[in-house]
């Protein structure tokens, strides 16, 4: 895991240019035909597991390196320090530290855990297993580590609502007061803790996306900032895997939050830069010779960048016609915001019988429809038909299931009640007018139910019934920054608009971070709602298992 937490904030250029020579896991098995690299000192960074501490203990006994210094991503218990020490046969440790970087950070204002896999937390806790209580645990250290990499210690708020949210505020109370010293920062201010549940908006991973990143990730995907181009048309073979880093990418970190139109000028901007710089480039003289070569590399660097953000650029532009995106967006929007029936189900019968519309969008259309109209049966029927006659792989036929499954995990029952803006009177009054102060955008309108509780936090009308405070009700310190955290996964559309916010408020208002259990798209979502997300190896702090 650390390799690829590290991997997401410094490239290899970096590390290098850091003195640092080698790059390796610590359980890399050793070739025997080479000398031991005893004039190399080993820096090692460690997320705190079982099996880390297993293949520490052998590359101690088996030492490759002159020195070890080892700095660990969470906590470290008195037994493994002992038996570190006991594995140091050579004395090679010459230090040991905890290094609280236990999460995957992907911006300066959003994280995950990486945990693709949340669905079989929804059931009873007496039922969990053993593999269901180290997902739980999971959640609990990245979160836990994101705060002390912060140094705070915040105030937790819950999602009254969900069990799995006060399981989790539980959780990190108890553990803020085990490691009481740890968090003793001697604040002024009094930072807040707000833990949601993906549940409570299963709209908007459905959606079809419109900012940059988002859109990225659900047309194209987005692993650990590198994003498959293999299978695009015609694409050159040196951008088959292109990286699109907000730590890397300076035109990336300035526009990854931005729209589908102002992307497209923001790129054109681009190309003209580039066109500019590379037309001033004239060679009449030995002088203008060393110019143009001490000037190359960056010349070659913004070439590629540029070629990269065009390809993705005429990638998600051929989708959006192919896939006719667009009436699809505005009829997904529809079913988010309307209230119309009738509109509904003739556009989702039109663009159901549609064979450009992917099936995925299809499946998206149908959860939506279903999360809206619940009652209407007969109706929910006849769109369950369709997709299963249509579904030809065993993936289809799998997702083909979701748009029930959707209505278990998250349907009026179990969610809150917020979804729809059905809390009383007042709610349907400024649902009704909220649409006459501004032109809104039919491809954007549904705005992610974190806006409405973000606005409500920073204002002080967060409601207490619905998102009490775990421990003490303590208010009266400035508030200097909210940390959200939504078990089951965020979105980038969630991450773009904590951006925007903490843009708008600038250095006047409380700074927000988002975190969650991973980062979904609709495809993501979908497996994870259906229970077959890819596998991810949960590693618990093996201090947990001293007790």
């Amino acid at each position: 895991d650390t390799m690829k937490m590290v991997s997401l904030v410094i490239s290899q250029t970096e590390i290098i240019a850091k003195q640092v020579f080698i790059v390796e896991q610590i359980d890399s098995p050793s070739k025997p035909s080479k000398t031991p690299m005893n004039h190399l000192k080993a820096i090692c960074l460690l997320r705190p597991s079982s099996s880390t501490f297993s293949a520490l203990q052998q590359a101690l006994q088996k030492p490759k390196f002159k020195e070890y210094h080892l700095f660990f991503t969470n906590f470290v218990g008195d037994a493994q320090l002992k038996a570190i020490a006991a594995a140091d046969d050579y004395e090679l440790v010459k230090q040991v530290q905890e290094y609280y970087a236990d999460f995957f950070a992907v911006t300066p204002e959003s994280w995950h855990c990486n945990l693709f896999s949340t669905r079989s937390l929804y059931t009873r806790r007496s039922n969990w297993t053993k593999a269901d209580n180290a997902v739980l645990e999971r959640n609990v250290q990245g979160l836990v580590s994101m705060l002390l990499s912060q140094k705070k210690r915040p105030l937790v708020r819950y999602q009254k609502a969900s069990a799995l949210s006060k399981a989790m505020a539980i959780e990190i109370v108890s553990k803020m007061k085990e490691e009481n010293e740890v968090f003793d920062f001697r604040d002024s201010n009094q930072p807040v803790l707000l833990i949601l549940d993906r549940r409570e908006d299963p709209i908007t991973p459905l959606l079809m996306q419109w900012t940059y990143q988002a859109m990225v990730h659900e047309l194209l995907t987005i692993d650990s900032n590198r994003v498959d181009m293999s299978k695009v048309p015609d694409i050159k073979p040196d951008m088959k895997q292109v990286v699109m880093s907000t730590t890397q990418d300076e035109f990336f970190a300035k526009t990854y939050t931005y729209n589908f139109g102002d992307l497209g000028s923001a790129i054109k901007d681009l190309v003209s830069q580039y066109k500019a710089k590379k037309g001033s480039q004239k060679i009449e003289t030995i002088q203008d010779m060393q110019k143009f070569v001490e000037q190359y590399p960056e010349l070659k660097t913004f070439q590629g960048n540029v070629s990269k953000h065009v390809a993705v650029m005429v990638e998600m532009n051929r989708k959006v016609k192919e896939e006719k995106l667009m009436a699809v967006s505005e009829a997904e929007q529809n079913l988010a915001c309307d209230h119309d029936h009738s509109k509904a189900i003739t556009a989702i019968m039109r663009l159901l019988g549609d064979s450009s519309v992917t099936f995925v969008r299809k499946v998206c259309m149908a959860s939506l429809y279903h999360l809206r109209y619940e009652k209407q049966r007969n109706e929910m029927a006849t769109v369950r038909a369709v997709l299963k006659e249509q579904a030809k792989t065993m993936e289809e036929k799998r997702m083909a299931r979701f748009s029930d499954e959707i209505v278990k995990y998250a349907g009026a029952s179990v969610r809150g009640g917020e979804l729809y803006g059905n809390r009383g009177f007042l709610s349907m009054v400024k649902n009704a007018f909220s649409g006459l102060s501004e032109i809104e955008n039919v491809y954007t309108r549904y705005k992610p139910l974190l806006s409405s509780l973000l606005d409500s936090l920073l204002k002080n009308k967060l409601g207490l019934n619905d998102y009490p405070f775990m421990d003490a009700v303590g208010q009266g310190r400035h508030m200097d920054k909210v940390f959200v955290y939504v078990v089951g996964g965020t979105t980038y559309s969630e991450a773009a608009l904590v951006s925007e916010m903490n843009k708008a408020s600038g250095h006047s208002g409380p700074k927000i971070i988002l975190g969650g259990s991973c980062i979904h798209n609709s495809t993501s979502f979908m497996n994870d709602v259906l229970g077959v997300s890819k596998s991810t190896d949960v590693h618990l702090d093996i201090k947990l298992d001293d007790s």
